[in-house]
Protein backbone atom coordinates (compact mmCIF):
# COMPACT_ATOMS: atom_id res chain seq x y z
CA UNK A 1 0.00 0.00 0.00
CA UNK A 2 1.64 3.66 -1.21
CA UNK A 3 1.18 6.26 1.10
CA UNK A 4 -1.14 7.74 -1.48
CA UNK A 5 -3.73 5.55 -1.17
CA UNK A 6 -3.17 5.57 2.85
CA UNK A 7 -3.65 9.48 2.52
CA UNK A 8 -6.72 9.16 0.16
CA UNK A 9 -8.21 6.62 2.63
CA UNK A 10 -7.53 8.74 5.69
CA UNK A 11 -9.25 11.75 4.08
CA UNK A 12 -12.81 9.62 2.89
CA UNK A 13 -12.80 8.20 6.60
CA UNK A 14 -12.41 11.61 8.37
CA UNK A 15 -14.98 13.41 6.16
CA UNK A 16 -17.81 10.19 6.25
CA UNK A 17 -16.86 10.78 10.33
CA UNK A 18 -17.01 14.43 10.31
CA UNK A 19 -20.27 14.79 8.23
CA UNK A 20 -21.80 12.88 10.86
CA UNK A 21 -20.97 15.13 14.01
CA UNK A 22 -23.33 17.49 15.19
CA UNK A 23 -24.86 18.70 18.16
CA UNK A 24 -27.05 16.54 19.51
CA UNK A 25 -30.48 17.58 19.44
CA UNK A 26 -29.72 20.22 17.15
CA UNK A 27 -32.11 19.06 14.15
CA UNK A 28 -34.68 15.76 13.20
CA UNK A 29 -35.91 14.96 10.52
CA UNK A 30 -39.81 13.58 9.65
CA UNK A 31 -40.52 11.64 6.55
CA UNK A 32 -43.80 12.43 4.84
CA UNK A 33 -45.10 10.15 2.26
CA UNK A 34 -49.10 9.31 0.92
CA UNK A 35 -50.57 9.37 4.08
CA UNK A 36 -48.40 9.45 6.97
CA UNK A 37 -45.67 11.22 9.09
CA UNK A 38 -42.52 9.19 9.86
CA UNK A 39 -41.91 9.40 12.87
CA UNK A 40 -45.32 10.00 13.85
CA UNK A 41 -44.33 11.35 17.42
CA UNK A 42 -41.11 13.23 17.87
CA UNK A 43 -39.46 13.96 21.18
CA UNK A 44 -36.99 17.53 20.84
CA UNK A 45 -35.45 19.64 23.24
CA UNK A 46 -36.25 23.71 22.90
CA UNK A 47 -34.24 24.86 20.35
CA UNK A 48 -34.46 22.28 18.17
CA UNK A 49 -35.11 22.43 13.88
CA UNK A 50 -37.58 19.57 12.91
CA UNK A 51 -37.58 19.33 8.83
CA UNK A 52 -40.78 17.36 7.40
CA UNK A 53 -39.06 16.19 3.85
CA UNK A 54 -41.78 14.92 1.42
CA UNK A 55 -40.08 11.87 -0.50
CA UNK A 56 -42.44 10.91 -3.35
CA UNK A 57 -46.18 9.97 -3.20
CA UNK A 58 -49.49 11.25 -5.40
CA UNK A 59 -51.07 13.09 -3.08
CA UNK A 60 -50.58 16.99 -2.21
CA UNK A 61 -50.26 17.44 1.83
CA UNK A 62 -49.37 20.01 4.49
CA UNK A 63 -47.82 20.14 8.08
CA UNK A 64 -50.02 22.56 9.93
CA UNK A 65 -50.09 22.81 13.61
CA UNK A 66 -53.70 21.86 15.24
CA UNK A 67 -53.17 24.74 17.05
CA UNK A 68 -51.75 27.00 14.11
CA UNK A 69 -48.43 27.64 15.57
CA UNK A 70 -46.35 26.33 12.05
CA UNK A 71 -47.49 25.51 8.49
CA UNK A 72 -45.80 24.86 5.66
CA UNK A 73 -49.01 25.55 3.50
CA UNK A 74 -51.10 28.13 4.76
CA UNK A 75 -53.25 28.58 1.47
CA UNK A 76 -53.11 24.48 0.85
CA UNK A 77 -55.25 23.48 -1.33
CA UNK A 78 -54.16 24.81 -3.76
CA UNK A 79 -50.95 25.29 -2.90
CA UNK A 80 -49.32 21.85 -0.95
CA UNK A 81 -46.27 20.44 -0.32
CA UNK A 82 -45.63 18.00 -3.59
CA UNK A 83 -42.92 15.60 -3.70
CA UNK A 84 -39.33 16.85 -3.21
CA UNK A 85 -40.47 19.57 -1.13
CA UNK A 86 -39.47 20.34 2.89
CA UNK A 87 -40.69 22.28 5.49
CA UNK A 88 -38.90 23.51 8.68
CA UNK A 89 -39.58 24.63 12.10
CA UNK A 90 -37.77 25.43 14.82
CA UNK A 91 -39.87 24.66 18.50
CA UNK A 92 -38.41 27.40 21.03
CA UNK A 93 -41.42 26.30 23.30
CA UNK A 94 -41.87 23.69 25.76
CA UNK A 95 -45.01 21.68 25.32
CA UNK A 96 -46.82 19.06 22.64
CA UNK A 97 -47.56 20.46 19.35
CA UNK A 98 -50.35 18.21 17.36
CA UNK A 99 -50.40 18.65 13.95
CA UNK A 100 -52.25 17.15 10.88
CA UNK A 101 -52.46 17.24 7.31
CA UNK A 102 -54.96 19.96 5.45
CA UNK A 103 -56.01 17.35 3.07
CA UNK A 104 -56.01 14.13 5.05
CA UNK A 105 -57.22 15.41 8.32
CA UNK A 106 -56.69 13.18 11.54
CA UNK A 107 -56.07 10.11 9.02
CA UNK A 108 -52.71 11.60 8.61
CA UNK A 109 -51.48 13.37 12.01
CA UNK A 110 -48.23 13.59 14.40
CA UNK A 111 -47.12 15.15 17.45
CA UNK A 112 -44.06 17.04 18.10
CA UNK A 113 -43.41 16.83 21.98
CA UNK A 114 -41.43 19.50 23.06
CA UNK A 115 -39.04 19.26 26.51
CA UNK A 116 -37.05 21.99 28.23
CA UNK A 117 -33.11 21.90 27.78
CA UNK A 118 -31.27 19.21 30.21
CA UNK A 119 -34.03 16.57 29.63
CA UNK A 120 -33.28 13.70 28.10
CA UNK A 121 -36.05 13.52 24.87
CA UNK A 122 -37.32 9.84 24.59
CA UNK A 123 -36.24 9.20 28.23
CA UNK A 124 -38.75 9.45 30.35
CA UNK A 125 -38.66 13.30 30.90
CA UNK A 126 -36.08 12.99 33.28
CA UNK A 127 -33.03 15.03 33.55
CA UNK A 128 -30.14 13.89 32.28
CA UNK A 129 -27.56 14.20 35.30
CA UNK A 130 -28.63 14.84 38.93
CA UNK A 131 -28.76 18.61 39.92
CA UNK A 132 -24.84 19.93 40.59
CA UNK A 133 -23.16 17.19 38.56
CA UNK A 134 -21.07 17.41 35.23
CA UNK A 135 -22.49 15.50 32.39
CA UNK A 136 -19.70 12.74 31.80
CA UNK A 137 -21.66 11.21 29.04
CA UNK A 138 -20.05 10.59 25.30
CA UNK A 139 -20.14 14.15 23.36
CA UNK A 140 -21.38 14.07 19.61
CA UNK A 141 -18.04 14.35 18.57
CA UNK A 142 -16.88 11.08 20.21
CA UNK A 143 -17.42 9.47 17.31
CA UNK A 144 -14.87 11.30 14.91
CA UNK A 145 -12.32 11.48 17.36
CA UNK A 146 -12.22 7.99 17.82
CA UNK A 147 -11.87 7.59 14.47
CA UNK A 148 -9.78 10.70 13.45
CA UNK A 149 -7.25 8.29 16.25
CA UNK A 150 -7.93 4.91 14.44
CA UNK A 151 -6.58 6.88 11.37
CA UNK A 152 -3.63 8.26 13.46
CA UNK A 153 -2.77 5.32 14.64
CA UNK A 154 -3.15 3.00 11.28
CA UNK A 155 -1.10 5.58 9.65
CA UNK A 156 1.78 5.54 11.99
CA UNK A 157 1.96 1.98 11.65
CA UNK A 158 1.90 1.94 7.55
CA UNK A 159 4.92 4.59 8.26
CA UNK A 160 6.43 2.25 10.81
CA UNK A 161 6.24 -1.04 8.25
CA UNK A 162 7.38 1.09 4.97
CA UNK A 163 10.67 2.24 7.15
CA UNK A 164 11.32 -1.47 8.39
CA UNK A 165 11.04 -2.88 5.14
CA UNK A 166 14.13 -0.52 3.91
CA UNK A 167 16.17 -1.51 6.60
Amino acid sequence: MNARSILAATAAVLLFALAGASPAYAATSVSIGDNFYSPTTVTVTAGTTITWTYGSGNSIHSVTADGGSFDSSPNCPPTCMNPGDSYSHTFTAVGTFPYHCRIHGSAMAGTVVVEAAGTNPGGGGGTTTAPGLPNTGASPLTGPFVVLGLLFLLAGGAVLFRLRRRA
